[in-house]
């Protein structure tokens, strides 16, 4: 696993030619779907690209200071920035340095974005399909009118232009220039996996689709997250044999299917379609991150409890900090462990909540930043108790008291791990 940190290089290629209507189909198009971070990155590259012209290497911590971004938030958006098709990454090693090389490439154009059914289907997602085909008739033009003769004369007629003049030979020979390109946008879905999964619970082949069904249920389950075990449930139960080839699938009760399998997991839906930030290492903190990163808060609950099942009033707390907060699993999974280690292992809900609300108000994204930021404000505002105050409480107090600040010193190790371990001096990953 590739770890990103702060002081690894960046190189930056402009792979397109950026014009000034981009910014505007950027803000209008691209933002709704990849957010604001995104952008703002995208903007800093592309700026980053001219500037290499004079001084060839950059570092990442002097990007992440100029975006007054943490490193998880930066990969994060990246990552958006390259499923939408506007950036890709390569990684190159040369001995102890690490350097990213970052293409940049142009957004498409508003016509060939609406032709495009996952962005078109994505913009309609973030805002609404009423703002989004409003935008639509924003860049509709109408069809060009010719009102009489045409008598514009061509380029023959007024140059006359002598093709074995060497100034035709030398252009056709010239070097390349740069021009207009845009990356292909990739939805990730396995259709052997989809059709593996279909084989195991019904008799339909891959015969029985045409190449534009595929299609379809392909855009369909990139668009609401399902995966090809769900999409092949959900085709299996509505797949019609008797219809002709290309009508065995209603797409309109697809579409339903797979929404009511999303509705839930929309409210977070920009937030939680990403792959995990897993770090490298045999560290007990990167273990320790890694299932936080990987596990829903209703498996980490259960794993800190030895496999037992959580609490209904435990879950209650977890599902409500994810509706209200709208956080990460990987967030709330930090919180459920912080709350637990300095709270004797009770998870309160309203220790919970004010700390899910600083979170949230930060906008962190990942574990690590998470923890990062419980270490900043746990050390700036922790008040010490000497052991002659314990002393001076009841007994069954005092013993309440020593063992909560046992289990926080537990999680100030951990937290001091950050500093020392791979992961947390790595920040995240790329």
């Amino acid at each position: 696993m590739v770890i990103l940190s702060e002081n690894d290089y960046l190189d930056v290629k402009l792979n397109s030619l950026i014009a000034d209507y981009d910014v505007e189909t950027l803000s209008n198009l691209y933002q709704p779907i990849i957010g604001y971070a995104a952008l703002a990155i995208y903007f800093t590259l592309v700026a980053e690209a001219k500037n290499q012209k004079v001084t060839s290497m950059t570092s990442h911590s002097q990007i992440l200071n100029r975006l007054q971004m943490a490193p998880g938030t930066f990969i994060e958006a990246r990552k958006h920035l390259e499923g939408v098709g506007l950036v890709r990454t390569f990684l190159e090693k040369q001995n102890d340095t690490t350097i990213y090389h970052y293409q940049i490439y142009s957004p498409k154009a508003p016509y060939n974005f609406f032709e495009d059914t996952l962005l078109f289907g994505m913009l309609i997602k973030a805002i609404g399909d009423v703002d989004a085909n409003r935008f639509k008739m924003i860049y509709h033009f109408s069809k060009e009118e010719e009102n009489g003769k045409d008598i514009s004369s061509s380029f023959i007629e007024v140059y006359n232009p002598n093709f074995d003049d060497p100034a035709f030979l030398k252009a056709m020979n010239g070097a390349p220039s740069i021009g207009r390109n845009t990356a292909k946008v990739r939805s990730g879905f396995n259709y052997d996996l989809f059709f593996t999964n279909l084989g195991e619970i019904s008799q339909i082949t891959s015969a029985a689709f045409t190449k534009k069904d595929m299609k379809e249920i392909e855009r369909l389950a990139t668009l609401n997250g399902i995966s090809e075990q769900e999409a092949a449930y959900a085709v299996s139960s509505i797949y019609e044999p008797s219809a002709p080839k290309g009508k065995h699938i209603d797409f309109k009760q697809l579409t339903r299917l797979f929404q009511e399998q999303t509705d839930y997991s929309y409210l977070l839906s920009k937030k939680l379609n990403r792959g995990p930030n897993m770090v490298s290492g045999k560290s007990e903190l990167a273990g320790k991150i890694n299932i936080m990163e990987t596990r829903s808060p209703k498996e980490f609950l259960a794993i800190l409890q030895n496999g037992s099942q959580p609490a209904s009033s435990d879950l209650k707390i977890v599902d409500d900090l994810s509706k209200k907060f709208q956080l990460n699993n990987c967030v709330i999974n930090v919180i459920i462990d912080y709350v637990l280690s300095t709270n004797d292992n009770i998870l309160s809900r309203a220790f919970s909540e004010k700390i899910a609300a600083s979170l949230a108000r930060e906008g962190i994204e990942t574990t690590i930043d998470a923890m990062n930021y419980l270490k900043r404000v746990s050390r700036g505002g922790r008040k010490s108790t000497s052991s002659d105050n314990l002393e001076e409480k009841p007994a069954n107090t005092a013993k309440k008291e020593q063992k909560s600040q046992e289990k926080e010193l537990n999680w100030d190790e951990m937290l001091d791990d950050l500093d020392n371990d791979d992961g947390g001096e790595s920040n995240g990953k790329a």
